[in-house]
C-alpha cells in the first residue's frame, strides 16, 4: 500500500482522506504514463496504454468520491486502482481478461457467489495457467469484509486455452461491501514460466 496509513493518520475527515487519495492517484498516473513512454512502443501501443492509464485513473477517483465511505474502503479502491495502472503500464502479451455477467474491471453485483470467468489465450505454441500471486498466495483479495474462494485444480496447470471460474463467496459481506481482487496468469513454454501478468478487478456488493 502506498504511505496509505500515513494518510490516514493525518487525515481530519472522510471527505479529506477521499481528496488526498484523488490527488495522490492522479499525480502516480502521471508517473505510469512516464514509464510507458521509456518503453519506446509504437506510437499508436503508446497512446493506447496512456489512454487506458488515464481511464483507471479518472473511474478510480469516481469510485472513491461515491463509494469510498471509509477509509477502509478508500484504500481498496485506491490500491485497486495503482494495480490497474500498474498493469496497462506493463501491458499483456497474450489475451487476458476476467468477466462476470459482461462486465470487466469494475463490477456490481448482488451479495451472493461471484463467478469470476477467467479467460487467457496464450501466443502460438504456448500454454497458459492461473499462478501465484506471491509464492504461497494465490490470489491477492482486499476486502472490508472476510471473503472466501474456491478455484478449479484444473486451472493451475497449463492449456491450450483457459476459461474457467473462481468463485467469491460473499456471505460475509454487507451492502456496499468493496473487493478488490488480483488473479495472475502464466504463459509457459513447456513447464518454464516466460511471461506473467495480473489482472485487477473491483466489485462492488449490492
Amino acid at each position: 500500500m502506498f504511505a496509505a496509513d500515513i494518510d490516514s493518520e493525518r487525515a481530519t475527515s472522510i471527505e479529506d482522506y477521499q481528496n488526498t487519495c484523488t490527488e495522490f492517484i492522479n499525480d502516480i498516473c502521471k508517473d505510469y504514463k512516464d514509464w510507458v513512454d521509456r518503453y519506446q512502443l509504437e506510437k499508436e501501443e503508446t497512446s493506447w496504454r496512456k489512454m487506458d492509464i488515464n481511464n483507471v485513473a479518472k473511474i478510480t477517483s469516481e469510485w472513491i468520491l461515491h463509494y469510498g465511505n471509509t477509509i477502509k474502503k478508500v484504500d481498496i479502491i485506491m490500491n485497486d486502482g495503482i494495480s490497474k495502472m500498474a498493469e496497462r503500464t506493463a501491458g499483456y502479451p497474450f489475451k487476458f481478461e476476467v468477466i462476470v455477467n459482461d462486465m470487466r474491471q469494475y463490477i456490481v453485483h448482488p451479495r451472493n457467489d461471484i463467478k469470476l470467468n477467467v479467460l487467457a489465450l496464450p501466443r502460438e505454441g504456448r500454454l497458459v495457467r492461473i499462478g501465484n500471486y506471491q509464492k504461497d498466495q494465490l490470489l491477492l483479495i482486499n476486502s472490508n469484509n472476510p471473503v472466501d474462494f474456491t478455484v478449479s485444480m484444473e486451472s493451475l496447470n497449463g492449456a491450450d486455452i483457459l476459461n474457467d471460474y473462481i468463485i467469491i463467496d460473499t456471505k460475509n459481506c454487507q451492502k456496499s461491501d468493496l473487493i478488490s481482487i488480483t488473479i495472475i496468469v502464466e504463459e509457459l513454454v513447456g513447464e518454464r514460466v516466460t511471461e506473467s501478468r495480473g489482472y485487477s478487478t473491483l466489485l462492488l456488493i449490492l
